[in-house]
């Protein structure tokens, strides 16, 4: 009796040492991602068909994640102002995150080093471990990589964007 009892609790004690693993590493994996920066995002693995999809997977890209909302919240004295960030997908090729962010009609683009930093720099600096930000045209078909170059001696690379991709 006593060797049905000991092989017993052994099994009870190996099925609890499993159970605890496995909730350890479900808690883990659903860690919110942060790229790097104290303000961090849970994945929204829900992806949506839309064009900007179809291009960003024919450039080789995986998509992540789907649309994000970032909250923020600045304190100015005594007062807390809250605002967001919109990231429209994260994507992962070579091993490299970059976030994306689409052509909007109401808010264009201005490809100038003013316009550069006022839109696309806080991607930048929330998220300095991705690999830049990606800005998609779909109706062109069209992908720009933005990163952020400290190398001031030469101009081009200040700023450093580069089409990367072009379907028609």
């Amino acid at each position: 009796m006593d060797e049905y009892t000991d092989g017993f609790l052994m099994v009870v004690i190996a099925g609890i040492v499993l159970f605890l693993l496995y909730r350890g590493v479900r808690i883990w994996l659903r860690k919110p991602f942060t790229l790097g920066s104290g303000i961090g995002f849970e994945f929204n693995e829900n992806i949506q068909e839309h064009p900007a999809v179809d291009l960003l997977e024919s450039a080789g890209y995986e998509i992540v994640s789907d649309k994000l909302k970032v909250p923020l919240a600045f304190r100015v004295e005594a007062q807390v102002m809250h605002s967001r960030l919109y990231i429209d997908y994260v994507v992962r090729k070579h091993g490299e995150y970059y976030l994306v962010r689409r052509t909007r009609e109401r808010q264009p683009l201005e490809w100038t080093g003013a316009g550069l930093r006022r839109d696309i720099l806080p991607y930048l600096l929330l998220y300095p471990d991705c690999a830049g930000v990606l800005y998609i045209d779909v109706e062109m078909g069209l992908i720009k990589e933005i990163t952020l170059s400290t190398d001031l001696d030469d101009a081009e690379q200040a700023s450093h964007i580069t089409d990367i991709w072009r379907t028609r």
